[in-house]
């Protein structure tokens, strides 16, 4: 069970015992008792199963094969079902969403780690629709466009950046996807060359991309381990968890507490957290600032880390696609004519559009998804789920369906470009499980998409992306390969970034004028 597995068996067996003989015949509901369970790997009679400790969802899609789309996994009294195809998904997460939409109690990231504030984890109710909907205030689809001169901005910054240091092509990306969410929720100007705010960022985000898939931690399926003292030899997890916890309340009190000091000083700028803060400070309630810090701190853990992944694809397969790369330049070059582009230029830029609809497919940000809860006991394709059931969509098993996607481990942005044939032959849909499912898909969606476009746009338009060199002069093959966390990112690689043209280099220059 990972980090875990070298817990003592005596203290297992008198934690398991407690549990997992009163959860093992799992559903208490009498219509639904005479059904099977799905079909799974059969745990041993301490409820134990060899799980995949790495990639998961590669090992999900290759499970299919041989129990179906639907996986049952019962891990020390905690029953598992993994969704391994979009129809699996759509039929419970979204038509069900009544009885799928909450999320499962994550003992080791919320309650240990300190990620409580984060509402995309918090369980179905009033209290996660009250931070939705101040959250939908200032995202909604239709509203958005009042971010795009940010987006502009900030995305010919970092063309400025990869002038400067193209080698450092990483640090930029996740500068610009801070200095976006940061100055929307804060009213934050992170400096060109970055701040400590995307440094604290980038601490606090890992503790979730490396705990984030629910049962990495045995203390998620026994939460009574959380109360096992520090010193005890086979606590690390709780150590760690409290090193982590330090960067976890930085990140949502650290900027907080900087726009109320600028508030109360008169400098605040424009942003959510001085808006909402204003409109509360007549009738003033401590839940009503809770939840504004926590919408606040949300969009900035969102915003700091997801977008991050699939533009360090792009940069990625930009190196070793030279052919699309290509083809993106010309549909460019023939559109703009020479300038920087804009938002209005996007229905003119079908290519890049696709381009970045298969940098979410090819290698979803979060390709385990994130985990939702049966609230009461189901029943689905003649199979029983209990009441209590967690939920894993295998996000990745879903977006390289080859019925779906045909050829799916190639990158293809051409497949998305001819919609109307797409429709007409059911094949490759829109890459929506990207962003999850039903009532739990991600609300900042297009905002996300939105910075995504204009930064693939405005590289694309004034650089070259190449394979690097060593010292020797020989060529650096970048290899594939992808973390295994919650949040999955390309592991480093080396590329050569460069300006096209002397005429592009000018075009970059000029947008410090901008600035």
């Amino acid at each position: 069970m990972g980090p875990v597995t070298s817990l003592d068996l005596a203290v297992l067996l008198l934690v398991a015992f407690g549990t997992l003989f009163i959860c093992r015949c799992g559903s208490t509901n009498k219509g639904y008792n005479h059904l099977p369970l799905p079909p799974g790997p059969k745990a041993s009679w301490l409820g134990k199963v060899s799980l995949p400790q790495k990639y998961q969802w590669r090992t999900y899609a290759r499970w299919k094969e041989i129990y179906g789309d639907i996986i049952y996994i019962y891990v020390f009294g905690n029953p598992i079902l993994v969704l391994n195809t979009a129809k699996a998904a759509t039929d419970l997460l979204e038509k069900r969403g009544s009885n799928y939409s909450s999320r499962p109690i994550r003992t080791m990231v919320v309650e240990l780690i300190g990620w409580d504030w984060l509402f995309s984890s918090m369980s179905y109710g009033s209290r996660w629709k009250r931070h939705r909907n101040l959250f939908h205030t200032y995202f909604r689809p239709n509203d958005t466009t009042v971010y795009h001169p940010l987006q502009v901005k900030e995305a010919q910054t970092l063309l400025r950046n990869l002038l400067h240091k193209p080698e450092d092509f990483r640090y930029h990306c996740r500068r610009v996807a801070a200095a976006m969410i940061l100055n929307v929720t804060y009213g934050h100007q992170v400096a060109e060359g970055g701040d400590d705010y995307v440094a604290l960022a980038d601490r606090a985000m890992s503790s979730l991309a490396t705990a984030g898939i629910y049962g990495t931690y045995l203390v998620d399926y026994l939460p009574v381990l959380k109360h096992v003292p520090v010193w005890f030899p086979f606590a690390s997890f709780k150590r760690q968890a409290f090193e982590w916890r330090k960067f976890t309340r930085e990140m949502v009190n650290k900027p907080f507490n900087m726009i109320k000091e600028q508030m109360r000083q008169g400098s605040a700028a424009p942003c959510l957290v001085a808006h909402e803060l204003e409109k509360c400070a007549s009738g003033f309630d401590f839940e009503d600032e809770d939840i504004i810090k926590n919408v606040a701190a949300t969009s900035y853990a969102a915003g700091s880390d997801t977008f991050v992944s699939a533009v360090l694809s792009f940069f990625l397969v930009a190196t070793l696609y030279p052919d699309i790369q290509c083809q993106a330049q010309q549909e460019l070059d023939s559109t703009l004519a020479g300038r920087l582009p804009d938002f209005g230029d996007k229905s003119q830029l079908p290519f890049i559009e696709s381009l970045c609809y298969e940098l979410l497919r090819w290698n979803p940000v979060t390709p385990m998804g994130l985990a939702h809860y049966a609230s009461d006991d189901d029943e689905y394709q003649g199979y029983r789920i209990p009441k209590g059931t967690t939920i894993l969509p295998n996000v990745w098993a879903i977006l390289h369906d080859p019925e779906v996607y045909p050829d799916p481990m190639a990158f293809n942005p051409r497949r998305f470009v001819d919609r109307k044939y797409n429709a007409s032959v059911g094949i490759n849909p829109m890459p929506e499980p990207a962003f999850g499912f039903g009532r739990r898909m991600c609300p900042g969606r297009w905002f996300a998409f939105d910075a995504m476009w204009i930064v693939v746009a405005s590289i694309l338009t004034v650089y070259d992306i190449s394979k690097a060199v060593d010292e020797n002069g020989q060529t650096i093959e970048p290899k594939v390969e992808y973390t295994s966390h919650l949040l999955s990112h390309p592991k480093p690689f080396k590329c050569r970034v460069a300006p096209r043209s002397p005429k592009a280099r000018s075009l970059i220059q000029q947008t410090a004028f901008l600035a």
